[in-house]
């Protein structure tokens, strides 16, 4: 029987693949961060990235930092629209060819961490929502901290987890939302049972503070391995969120 590997492609300012044969690909997921200003480089790195899509065998992920500079625009201010082509020039070329695309937040999308974030959020969310496509996705959704599976295939879970909402120094009360998760306990709790559940072996976080907090975890977390986001580094840049990678069947 072929050996079918899963294989992740980090296109981030600088491109990383793994070439193999498509038939011998069980799934493609690739992974693009900081793509939220247009300019050369990010049409360079979004159409090599389309290009490499397999046709219902990949996924792409947006890992934050999605509309520079300060995530989307509020409703009726100057850069409405232009936030808007930002999301939609990283979304259209995907979509076009069949791939489901998910985008993370990251702190630019949250006001840059600002008092206007949790709105921000919400309106990205909801742009994106109201595109009609069951395949396009802000996780989590509304402005919830609610770690999100994204089932990939049989062999691959890419667990989605919003770090800034962790971070974010402002009010975060989102009664409209319903999320299942309202506190640090409950994305734990989450957490807990996400690893548990899907056996997950890497787990990566963008902040190495988080790691200090979440001692709830510590008993599953230990074996694993662990890496994190460091700005003065792509190697460590690269593992931003939690990955599962090189899976065979």
């Amino acid at each position: 029987m072929l050996n079918k590997t899963v294989h992740i492609i980090f296109l981030m300012l600088v491109t990383s693949t793994f070439v193999t044969a498509q038939d011998s690909v069980a799934h493609r997921v690739i992974f693009i961060g900081d793509a939220g200003e247009m300019n050369a480089d990010q049409k360079a790195i979004i159409e090599s990235a389309a290009e490499k899509i397999l046709y219902n065998k990949t996924t792409v992920i947006y890992l934050g930092d999605n509309i520079y500079p300060t995530g989307m625009a509020l409703p009726g201010t100057k850069n409405e629209t232009q936030t808007k082509e930002i999301i939609q020039s990283q979304f259209v070329p995907m979509r076009s060819k069949g791939a489901p695309v998910y985008f993370i937040p990251g702190n630019h999308d949250w006001d840059r961490m600002g008092t206007d974030g949790l709105q921000k959020i919400k309106l990205q969310w909801q742009y994106l929502n109201n595109q009609n496509d069951s395949l396009l996705k802000l996780v989590p959704a509304n402005g919830c901290p609610d770690p999100y599976e994204i089932n990939v295939s049989d062999s691959l879970v890419i667990i989605a987890f919003d770090s800034e909402w962790w971070l974010f120094p402002f009010e975060k009360n989102n009664p409209d939302a319903l999320c299942d998760c309202k506190t640090k306990d409950e994305i734990i709790a989450r957490l807990r049972n996400c690893f548990i559940r899907t056996g997950i072996k890497l787990f990566c976080l963008r902040h190495i503070i988080l790691f200090k907090l979440m001692e709830g975890m510590a008993d599953i977390i230990r074996g694993k391995i662990i890496c994190f986001h460091s700005p003065l580094s792509i190697k460590i840049f690269i593992c931003r969120f939690l990955l599962s990678a090189h899976f065979t069947r």
